[in-house]
């Protein structure tokens, strides 16, 4: 397995990937239109961290071709689509975005072989009145068979901003597997009041409940933990 490192200087627009891999991908204050092929059999893992970005990334996956993504960003209006070409192939994409303008977050993944699998995990805690919005499209076509097509999508709203979440799924057979879901609220009061009860101040509450709440679903080792940790705690208002 190798490890490459981009960032925003280096030629992502057709990038292909021809044996296992991990990308460490760092962008800042960027619009670019971005490819990756994953090829038969490969294996990609991404760890992506973004502030300010309005790309368009596109995944296209070949057959048994697998691909996780744990993506964290601040203030993102990334356009992502997935397109699972070969049978059995596979996408774990988990987001955590921080927001603090108006954003839109658009997601498409589309399911064009059949025995394919995608599973979507997209969080965002909107820390301003401003407007954030997550719509969530899967699409399974009519000779996709067996798949397993999977989104959750949540929205914490820390001081009453304007939140929307359009969670979609297209499916043209009935013989998938098909599920999401929707929240859009601010942290449990039971939560909170029981980290009150510990002696814990309301803002040292908020902290741990959001740094739980944008990493819960990621499987980070040590040392990209303390980064994903850092970057929350460095873009906290």
């Amino acid at each position: 397995m190798i490890r490459l490192s981009l960032n925003n200087n280096d030629f992502m627009d057709n990038l292909s990937i021809t044996e296992d891999t991990v990308l460490d991908v760092r962008l800042d204050n960027c619009s670019n239109d971005i490819s990756i092929n994953v090829m038969d059999n490969m294996c990609l893992e991404v760890f992506e961290i973004g502030n300010n970005t309005s790309n368009k990334v596109t995944y296209n996956l070949g057959s048994n071709a697998q691909v996780i993504v744990y993506k964290i960003s601040r203030n993102n209006s990334d356009i992502i689509r997935v397109n699972l070409n070969g049978e059995r192939s596979s996408i774990k994409f988990y987001s955590s975005l921080m927001n603090y303008s108006n954003n839109t977050y658009d997601f498409f993944v589309r399911h064009n072989a059949s025995y394919s699998e995608s599973d979507i995990v997209n969080h965002c805690v909107n820390f301003t009145e401003s407007e954030f919005r997550f719509v969530v499209n899967s699409d399974v076509v009519k000779d996709s068979l067996e798949c397993v097509c999977n989104q959750d999508n949540k929205i914490i709203d820390m001081i009453g901003g304007k939140n929307y979440i359009s969670p979609n799924l297209l499916v043209d057979n009935d013989l998938i597997n098909a599920n999401h879901s929707a929240y859009i609220g601010k942290f449990k009061k039971d939560i909170m009041f029981y980290l009150k009860s510990r002696g814990i101040r309301e803002r040292e509450c908020n902290l741990l409940l959001i740094r739980g709440f944008l990493l819960e679903k990621m499987n980070l080792d040590e040392l990209m933990m303390e980064e994903y940790v850092s970057f929350i705690n460095s873009n906290l208002g």
